[in-house]
């Protein structure tokens, strides 16, 4: 029996078991019923941002779909992005159930849901735009976990403070199972390196699809914003603002 060290594993492998290690359930990780409502109501800037939120994680049918069917002979991506649809549908359903039991208006329907998705819909991803597609993914899951994590730090009310921590920490996962997906395909062929660094200098949330603007917890973050250009250079060994020199 031949047994695989960890540092062998198919980079799937170890994605699904970091799943396995963070995973937690909306029906028994969250205490639903110890939510203080009215302290909650406090704060509906708060909620009003989760509100948005909650409609970005819904249009991971169509924004996954499309990424799913370009990486269809990639083993890696489909199981990374799979656990990414699994996850991102528990961020909307969780936040969706918490805003209607603190009672917000305006309340999210089916209705809404399907017209995000269609006023959003759009072709397919052509073949040769996949690896920007994947770095906008990328930067916009590592935003999602530094938006999630500093709304949870203004969340007066405890549930949610402990679901938003519990949905940060989902993001970071899946920043870094895009982060590999791309890494690999930097390793295979280097010349993609400028490719990936014009995507993040133009880089789209893909949340701008559904919402007139995406959510900032807060706005100029630095830490945010200086991680980001850090993940891109790891990835490319070239600081972002010396591809931006070259291009000027």
């Amino acid at each position: 029996m031949t047994i695989v060290a960890p540092s062998q594993a198919p980079l799937y492998a170890r994605h699904a078991a970091a799943a396995d290690r963070g995973s937690w359930s909306v029906e028994r990780d969250v205490a639903w019923h110890t939510i203080d409502a009215r302290l909650a109501r406090t704060q509906p800037d708060v909620l009003s941002q989760l509100r948005d939120a909650a409609l970005i994680e819904s249009f991971h049918p169509v924004n996954l779909a499309r990424l799913m069917r370009a990486c269809w002979n990639d083993v890696d991506a489909g199981v990374c992005l799979s656990i990414e649809a699994y996850e991102g549908f528990r961020h909307f359903h969780a936040l969706r159930r918490y805003l209607e039991t603190v009672g917000f208006e305006p309340r999210i329907t089916d209705e809404e849901l399907v017209r995000v998705r269609r006023g959003a819909a759009r072709e397919d991803l052509a073949p040769d735009a996949l690896v920007e597609a994947l770095v906008h993914f990328m930067l916009s899951e590592h935003l999602a976990a530094y938006f999630f994590h500093r709304l949870a730090d203004r969340a007066v009310e405890p549930v949610l403070a402990g679901l938003l921590r519990r949905i940060a920490a989902d993001e970071i996962r899946h920043a870094q199972s895009a982060s590999d997906l791309v890494a690999r395909r930097i390793a295979e062929d280097a010349s993609l390196v400028p490719r990936v660094l014009d995507a993040a200098l133009s880089f789209r949330h893909y949340g701008a699809d559904v919402v007139a603007e995406v959510p900032v917890a807060m706005p100029g973050d630095e830490v945010a914003i200086r991680t980001f250009a850090e993940r891109i250079e790891r990835l490319c060994g070239v600081r972002l603002v010396d591809r931006l020199k070259e291009r000027l």
